[in-house]
């Protein structure tokens, strides 16, 4: 299938070409054409004066030879000039452009490229362009007596059509976001290779210079002002000492405001040479570093950090869309104060403070953080820096120990906690002082954490925490007390699920959604004591990226036509994620209602047919379930609809048999069905002797026995025992339950038979199931909650009835001949359309 888009070109309309180069990863050169020919039109130069392709100049023998440029913008229409000789042409060019995919041979293209076709060109004023993915420049001419040369500038000093170009210092609304700062950084480290050879001294010089930038922006951010360090190249009366002199005393200034937040001590003085520094300044003079994609900056310091420290940082992110997310969510306001008590690398603080600082610049003052481990602090910190936080309220700190000093003192609380049933806390110090730790031995540290940050917000505050799923659901008691002290000391404002691996990038296999929580004034006796108010409550089913494997590479949109990849107003593709919708819909749920904070500020938020559940559907469960996937719209929707037909529930048609069975290690042969060798319906088994049965052989079947998965990741899986069962040698593996019917209830088989062969079973199953996705169990008890609709058509009861003879005769695959029966029979009913992606329902 092709994934090939139509771009659009502002002078050749739509096109159908490449987007990436052959590894996928990068995009080609039309794509760059495009970006450098909407800048021309930004810069008023006019559509009709732009020609793409152009050839400038034929040589060799009959002008077979020419020698050709991307862009050329003519002082006239190109309707005018395009009967013209190439000679006369050429004395109507203004300006040429040559684009290139990447910058792996920039130079080069520079010299043959750019500086040859101005050479071409008779207007001494006329301009050159060259155009990358990593630098954009203007070439002009500058006269020297009765010699001129070619000088290269930032594109930024392009000047509009019919201006002269005026080398000016750069000011921070000139600089220019780059789309690939580790290749920014790796072209610099390439340009002071000569001047110094050690690996480890280049990466430190590379810290003092990202120290000098980071100062030089946050210093002229938020007012414009004129950049400290330009692109020295271009002002030759600045002597190569002078240069070094700027860096240096900046290098002190970004110091003296960062030195006590820095995680490493920085050399205060330059050991390098300032010809060298001015090479440098040509490279991040233009780019504007604090405003890059937070996608591009968490690329950049992975790849910094891990060359500067030799950490592998993986294990502390986690992923900038899953983080901005939530963050919008909780939709922190001026002047509230933020904290992550277990920051890891700083994701959520960053986030927060990237949405907050245009229209709040003092947002680093109030943004705090804390974490137990001092290469996590150190990763914060620079982090932050980066990010263009000056002042970083990042600390190595106990949370847990530190519980009680930091009570009711937050706006937003933000966290993505330590979890797991083997990361525990076992101090009694530190567990006496947590209503769910004391008098325990131990206490999972992710319950502890659930704790804490309900009891650091302010009364009002507002709390998104990632949990696993398993806390939501599973009936453990230490699962079941976390849930209803939340609900005693919070009104839960939102429940929403990601993906099983959605965090796998970082090294976490795990199951999770988020609780978007406001704390109460004061906590409920009981959580069913609570008032009325709406719950916000769905399900992420894509994120952007393949959550199968580790390199997480993103997954774009595709148009359903032609597989070809959908592109934004840039002509950039979009990920294929739910993020947007899901906010979407909660804007425009009536949980805004009892909860205005998630909507101030928020543009065309209002109720319409967004999804929200009462509370009390969740306080009248005896075990206080807060797993999204059981009230879901789509399950509940479901439900709803079958309720509103004739229908039994599972359990009134079955009875639940026992697993029970030791197996007999004796010589007898028996007939085997793992779960591997159930296909849907149909199953195949191996003939074993006793003594090779496996230990998780544990049901003896039946004739007609039905057995159906148990978990997650076999739900699909079920089957009747056949002949292969009539000597009762027909043994079954665990992870099924084991069915029979009830007597008196016989009647009522076809339309058991007909549900297990459905996606409406499949999705209460999935709804029901507790536990991280893959291994999820539907616990026994739960099984009365799976709801069987009667069969109403004659016809579709009698060929069904027709099928469970053959099945009880032989094994039999049949699922593609009840297809056309379900669907039959699901017309009144309400089916959703199958996810794309089943780790999540």
């Amino acid at each position: 299938m092709s994934t090939n888009p139509t771009l659009y070109c502002p002078i050749r309309g739509q096109l159908k070409v490449k987007a990436k180069t052959k590894d996928g990863l990068s995009f080609s050169e039309e794509k760059r054409r495009i970006d450098c020919l909407k800048y021309l039109l930004d810069k008023k130069y006019p559509k009709t004066h732009i020609k793409v392709e152009s050839t400038l100049i034929r040589f060799g023998n009959s002008g077979r030879n020419s020698f050709r440029t991307d862009i050329v913008v003519f002082r006239k229409p190109v309707a005018e000039v395009e009967d013209l000789s190439l000679d006369e042409q050429r004395e109507q060019i203004v300006l040429i452009a040559e684009i290139k995919r990447d910058n792996k041979e920039a130079e080069k293209a520079k010299k043959t490229q750019v500086h040859a076709a101005m050479g071409f060109l008779p207007d001494l004023k006329a301009l050159g362009v060259y155009w990358d993915d990593i630098e954009q420049k203007v070439f002009y001419r500058e006269l020297k007596g009765t010699k001129y040369r070619i000088k290269e500038a930032p594109i930024s000093y392009l000047p509009e059509h019919g201006a002269d170009i005026d080398v000016k210092k750069l000011r921070y609304e000139n600089l220019r976001v780059t789309p690939n700062l580790v290749r920014l950084f790796e072209n610099i480290e390439d340009a002071i290779h000569t001047y110094i050879a050690d690996v480890s001294i280049r990466y430190e010089l590379l810290l003092q210079i990202l120290l000098v930038k980071v100062y030089d922006e946050g210093l002229n951010r938020h007012t414009n002002g004129t950049m400290i360090i330009q692109d020295f190249t271009l002002f030759e009366s600045i002597s190569d000492d002078e240069v070094l002199q700027i860096f240096a005393e900046t290098l002190k200034k970004s110091l003296n405001r960062h030195k006590k937040y820095l995680p490493k001590e920085v050399v205060e003085k330059f050991h390098i040479e300032g010809a060298a520094l001015r090479e440098v300044s040509k490279y991040i003079s233009p780019v504007k570093l604090l405003e890059s994609n937070p996608e591009v900056m968490q690329e950049f310091y992975m790849y910094f950090a891990k060359q500067l420290y030799k950490w592998d940082l993986a294990q502390y992110f986690t992923p900038y869309e899953v983080v901005d997310f939530i963050v919008q969510i909780v939709n922190p306001q001026f002047g509230e104060l933020i904290k992550d008590p277990a920051c890891g690398s700083a994701d959520f603080l960053i986030s927060a403070y990237r949405r907050s600082v245009k229209n709040d610049p003092k947002v680093g003052d109030r943004v705090y953080g804390a974490d137990n481990s001092i290469n996590a602090v150190q990763i914060s910190v620079l982090n932050m820096l980066l990010n263009g936080d000056g002042k970083s309220n990042i600390i190595q700190e106990d949370s847990l120990l530190a519980v009680k000093k930091h009570e009711n003192n937050f706006d937003v609380m933000l966290c993505n906690p330590p979890f797991g049933v083997k990361i525990t806390e076992k101090r009694q110090a530190v567990l006496a002082n947590f209503e769910l730790g004391k008098g325990l031995p131990s206490q999972q540290t992710g319950i502890l954490f659930a704790e804490l940050v309900v009891r650091q917000a302010k009364a009002g505050g507002r709390i998104a925490i990632i949990v696993p799923n398993g806390y939501l659901g599973n009936r453990n008691s230490n699962y079941y007390q976390l849930r209803r002290w939340l609900l005693q000391h919070t009104r839960v404002a939102a429940i929403i699920g990601f993906p099983r691996f959605t965090f796998k990038k970082s090294g976490a296999d795990v199951s999770a959604s988020v609780l978007i929580l406001e704390k109460r004034k004061q906590p409920l006796l009981n959580p069913d004591d609570t008032e009325e108010y709406p719950v916000y409550v769905n399900l992420l089913d894509k994120v952007g990226w393949d959550i199968g494997n580790k390199k997480a590479q993103p997954i774009y949109r595709k148009n359903e036509n032609d597989g070809t990849n959908i592109l934004n107003t840039d002509n950039e593709p979009i990920l294929d994620a739910d993020f947007q919708e899901v906010l979407s819909e909660l804007y425009h749920a009536p949980a805004i209602h009892a909860f205005p904070w998630l909507v101030t500020g928020v543009e065309q938020a209002n109720v319409t047919d967004g999804w929200s559940i009462s509370i009390k559907e969740i306080t009248k469960n005896a075990d206080f379930t807060l797993d999204p996937k059981r009230f879901c719209k789509k399950y509940l929707t479901l439900i709803e609809t079958i309720k509103a037909h004739d229908f039994c529930s599972l359990l009134d048609v079955c009875d639940l048999m026992p697993q029970g069975w030791k197996g007999k290690k004796n010589s007898s042969t028996y007939r085997y069905v793992e779960i591997s060798n159930v296909n849907d319906m149909a199953y195949e088994c191996q003939e074993l002797k006793g003594w090779q049965l496996p230990s998780r052989a544990k049901h003896r079947a039946q004739k007609g026995d039905i057995f159906i998965g148990s978990i997650w990741s076999s739900i699909n899986k079920w089957f009747m025992a056949g002949a292969d069962a009539k000597d009762e040698n027909l043994i079954v593996t665990n992870g099924f339950y084991r069915l029979r019917i009830k007597e008196g209830k016989e009647h009522l088989l076809p339309d058991l038979i007909l549900a297990l062969s459905s996606e409406y079973y499949r999705i209460q199953m999935r709804a029901l199931a507790t536990g991280s996705d893959g291994l999820a169990e539907i616990p026994e008890e739960d099984l009365k909650f799976i709801l069987i609709p009667i069969i109403e058509d004659p016809e579709i009861r009698t060929r069904t009835l027709e099928y469970i003879t053959q099945m009880e005769s032989e094994t039999v695959f049949f699922r593609s001949s009840t297809q056309k029966m379900i669907a039959e029979r699901s017309k009144d009913l309400y089916v959703p359309e199958r996810k794309s992606n089943f780790s999540q329902v």
